[in-house]
């Protein structure tokens, strides 16, 4: 009964501040953000993107699948809005996030208005903009140096947000959703380095030339200090916030500016999220984590050591305003879907995505500086994806295309949502399992073998070309002074394409040429050192290459990455690029992986339709960053097996990035489709699970 009584009085002080006409955000007496709705009531966001009449469009059927089945489903979209807000309201929602149906606005849950402006201003041509719309999310920025940019916003706010200035049902507006705040290149630098790229008679860059010129500097000299370089990131963040938020708040002074729903935490710079807080009353943001439901934490990314609700902490420092999450979402296999494209960690079962969902909204729901959090979404992703261009087909839904609820996660939501005040007030983190992270990481180390394990792979040299074979079928071909790793890769008469490295270090560049290559009997191991230079970065990357004993696999450990030039890396990423002759069947439909999954290891393969012949990857690194396989708009194959340093990616001008057996990945070759390719995968799963060094010797 006390503690009844406790948590009774909690709730009640939730609902104590006086009541005004619009929603507003306050910190309570205990450092607890809320927000506050017009009848003063503190509460806690639950919003659900994508509650929309159409679903998504599926390129391939060139139709929107969801509205089809609707269309036979109900009797009229007045009869589909009926049932879509009753069944919202009875699962624990009370708020419209980005993309729901109009016609679901102002009947009982509040909504959000998404401006766009900043990208409707980047498409407008290439003289408007930074970082040019390419039709997706992350492509666009803005001039903010243009000098219509202002009166675009005013013109704007002035459309979308006047009519809206006595709208009691709105919490406020989106400025933007996802924009290119590096320029589609280093978060930290990228914007600076796109501006110094630009004509100098473009706007951007003429404003550019002013601010450097005010510290004695030129756009075209080596000795802009890092500090200058993301001041003028700074500049551009402080025009961006500052104008529109003063265009919205000529034109609608009572509604609250909720940012620009940045994609993830590390697309936009520390000065990016100040700036931002100046401006907006609330911080939006996208982000989909790493759910480990062996410890009951919430982690930033796969296998990163730092915790979701630090990272998030760590951003609140700096925008010293409160948050809300407006993307989150865990898709599981057993949908039926390929949940090969669009972001987030996935789970073999509904049962899995319910348990990974709700430790993460109650992780939410304890932070103090969370206001609350958009679910990611109504709806599933057609199977057969959204586009080329954006080919999402994911099972992120609360409702299937046939609009039949998944009765895990919406009977989830409707016993948590209606806790949610009383748990945000009561501020208790999910409590954490012990686990033996230890062993974790020894597992994940990659083994060399005993001396004499390798003593049946051969290895030849004739002038430049090299040779390694191994009885498995395994033949790998390169040469001293080549572009790849290995011109060819054959696996049991398989003829797999090419294989080489790649270093990101604020610019994407592979291995120029093949710098030496050595035998090293003793570890069974090809070490291969590769040379790289672009824009006046150079580097080297060590890496040995480890035959099966009993496959035709063969292992690739990054062994060293050394800066080679005079200049910091601010950021630095090693890929692993297999080019697989048959990759353009991607583009025609082929099987995709599906990406970061519980408890599997991170992989991605190229698949030939014809044969099901297969090509591909796989690891359990604990540096692994992403790894997924793709072809471009214009057609270019993009087989990235990302890793990098956990914690600081800098590498200093002269230093080396060594590993030590924690980049790695296993590439593979074999027959059967998309079926042999996750027999490898089980394989694969299995040398991990029973300790089994990965030689299989």
């Amino acid at each position: 009964m006390k503690k009844l009584l406790m948590m009774t009085c909690a709730v009640a002080s939730v609902f104590s501040v006086s009541a005004t006409d619009w929603y507003r955000a306050r910190k309570d007496d205990a450092g607890r953000w809320w927000v506050v709705d017009p009848d003063g009531r503190d509460i806690f966001l639950r919003g659900i993107d994508h509650a929309n009449w159409n679903g998504h469009f599926c390129e391939a059927l060139g139709v929107n699948p969801y509205r089809e089945e609707n269309k036979k489903r109900y009797a009229s979209q007045s009869e589909w809005e009926k049932e879509t807000l009753a069944r919202l309201k009875s699962w624990g929602f009370n708020a419209l996030g980005a993309g729901c149906s109009p016609e679901l606005r102002g009947r009982g849950l509040l909504h959000i208005e998404f401006l766009g402006v900043g990208e409707r201003f980047s498409a407008k041509g290439n003289d408007f903009a930074i970082s040019k719309f390419e039709g997706t999310p992350g492509t666009a920025f803005p001039d903010v140096f243009h000098p219509d940019f202002a009166a675009f916003c005013d013109e704007w706010a002035a459309r979308k947000c006047a009519p809206q200035k006595k709208n009691r049902s709105i919490l406020g507006y989106f400025f933007d959703n996802e924009l290119a705040w590096g320029a589609k290149g280093s978060s930290e630098t990228g914007m600076y380095d796109a501006v110094a790229n630009m004509p100098a008679s473009r706007h951007a860059r003429r404003a550019l030339d002013a601010f450097l010129a005010a510290r004695g500097l030129a756009a075209d000299g080596a000795d802009v200090p890092l500090e200058v370089k993301t001041g003028f990131l700074r500049l551009a963040a402080s025009r961006y916030f500052g104008i529109i938020g003063d265009a919205v708040r000529r034109h609608d002074p009572n509604h609250l500016l909720l940012g620009a729903r940045f994609a993830g935490l590390s697309s936009a710079h520390r000065v990016v999220w100040e700036e931002a807080g100046k401006v907006c009353d609330i911080l939006t943001f996208n982000n989909y984590p790493w759910a480990d439901l062996d410890e009951n934490v919430i982690y930033f990314s796969r296998k990163d050591a730092v915790k979701a609700v630090d990272a998030y902490a760590q951003r609140y420092e700096w925008a010293k305003k409160p948050m809300l999450i407006t993307e989150w979402s865990f898709p599981a296999l057993d949908a039926g879907l390929p949940c090969a494209g669009g972001a987030g960690q996935r789970f073999n079962t509904q049962a899995e995505r319910v348990r990974a969902t709700e430790l993460f909204a109650r992780t939410l729901l304890a932070l103090p500086f969370m206001v609350g959090y958009d679910y990611f979404m109504w709806v599933d992703e057609p199977a057969l994806g959204i586009s080329k261009k954006f080919p999402e087909d994911s099972n992120y839904g609360l409702v299937n295309e046939r609009g039949e609820p998944y009765a895990g996660i919406t009977s989830m939501f409707a016993r948590l949502n209606p806790q949610a005040e009383a748990l945000h007030a009561k501020g208790e983190m999910p409590p954490a399992r012990a686990i033996d992270r230890a062993a974790q990481a020894k597992a994940a180390v990659f083994p060399y073998d005993a001396p004499t394990a390798y003593a049946n792979a051969v290895f030849t040299r004739s002038g430049d070309e090299y040779r390694l074979e191994a009885p498995t079928g395994l033949v790998l071909k390169g040469r001293v002074g080549g572009r790849y790793a290995f011109d060819s890769v054959e696996a049991e008469g398989l003829k797999c394409g090419k294989l080489t490295f790649m270093l990101y270090h604020g610019d994407y560049q592979d291995i120029d040429r093949v710098e030496s290559v050595e035998w090293l009997p003793s570890r069974g191991a090809l070490r291969i050192a590769g040379v790289g230079a672009k824009n006046g970065h150079s580097f080297r990357i060590v890496c040995d290459i480890v035959p099966f004993a009993r496959k035709p696999w063969f292992a690739a450990n990054v062994v060293s990455v050394e800066n080679t030039c005079a200049e910091d890396f601010s950021d630095i990423k090693v890929y692993f690029r297999q080019y697989a002759p048959w990759f353009g069947d991607w583009a025609k439909g082929g099987y995709r992986a599906p990406q970061n999954v519980w408890k599997a290891p991170a992989s991605a393969v190229w698949i030939r339709s014809a044969d099901g012949a297969w090509c591909g990857g796989a690891s359990y690194a604990p540096t692994v960053r992403d790894f997924i396989y793709w072809i471009s708009g214009e057609g270019a194959p993009h087989p990235d097996a990302v890793f990098s340093p956990v914690g600081s990616t800098r590498l200093a001008a002269g230093a080396t990035w060594r590993p030590e057996g924690k980049a790695w990945m296993v590439a593979a070759a074999g027959r059967g489709g998309a079926d042999g390719w996750r027999r490898f995968l089980g394989e694969f799963a299995d040398t991990q699970s029973r300790g089994v060094d990965l030689s299989c010797k």
